[in-house]
């Protein structure tokens, strides 16, 4: 008899019909795997941050799982369902469900395999990546990209901000840290009409000071954290690690449905 266990990262019966209307648009095919347990199997990697090839065997083929963690990322189904899931959440909380603010940093992640990639950040002494992400006023990811990370952030932004205003063409304001001041500031004004503000430390303050909506940019790189897949960069490709955090944000955004 085949025994089914019960993990934290399995779905409940309500965030599971949002997803399979939303992502799935309610496909009821015959598969010899569900698609909510190849699902599942992936928010487990996730959070557990196990290797593919030692999921339970409780859940479908790792063959399988990783099959569908890479055809979801190749059309386009992923973006779509964080963007409808964004704007629900958002009504949900009495704002306007397509944001005009937005905050945006960077982040150094240690590399955690020889096959990965492995700048090294000279100003945090990191080797690795570096994610850069911009968020909304609730902290949900707005866009991502992830690149080498002896990159230096401003090199990062303009791509960042081009991604996020083709899915968000209402942005009209990122706040940045100093390191976006100059150049690319005036380049990402000039062609994606979006204002970089920099947020800085009021004079005579020292240590750190929470910024008006900037702190929330940094609140959401802590629950990144959260994800133990996350902590280190395990993935062989950029796009791998960029899906990555795509699951991770499906994973916060379904805990608010």
């Amino acid at each position: 008899m085949h025994i089914r266990f019960f993990y934290q990262t399995h779905l409940t019966e309500g965030q599971w019909s949002y997803i399979n209307k939303v992502f799935f648009e309610n496909d009821c095919r015959h598969r010899k795997y569900s698609l909510r347990s190849i699902f599942e199997a992936i928010l487990y990697l996730l959070v557990s941050g196990c290797q593919w090839r030692m999921l339970p065997k409780d859940f479908p083929k790792w063959q399988s799982v990783y099959k569908f963690f890479r055809k979801w990322r190749e059309d386009g189904h992923i973006e779509h369902f964080i963007e409808k899931t964004v704007m629900r959440i958002r009504r949900k909380r009495g704002q306007n469900e397509s944001p005009t603010v937005g905050a945006l940093d960077a982040q150094s992640v240690k590399w955690g395999n020889r096959q990965s990639d492995n700048g090294f950040d000279a100003n945090k002494k990191i080797k690795g990546i570096k994610r850069n992400i911009v968020v909304d006023r609730n902290g949900f990811i707005l866009g991502r990209t992830v690149d080498n990370a002896g990159k230096h952030d401003s090199k990062l932004a303009y791509p960042l901000c081009q991604q996020t205003a083709f899915f968000w063409p209402t942005l009209k304001k990122i706040l940045v840290d100093r390191g976006y001041r100059g150049d690319i500031a005036n380049q990402v004004k000039s062609d994606l009409m979006i204002e970089l503000e920099v947020s800085n430390t009021p004079n005579g303050i020292k240590g750190f000071t929470p910024k008006p909506l900037r702190w929330v940019v940094e609140r959401t790189f802590a629950w990144l954290d959260g994800f133990r897949r996350l902590t280190r960069n395990y993935e062989q490709s950029d796009e791998s690690a960029e899906e990555m955090i795509d699951f991770a944000t499906i994973k916060l955004l379904i805990n608010h449905i």
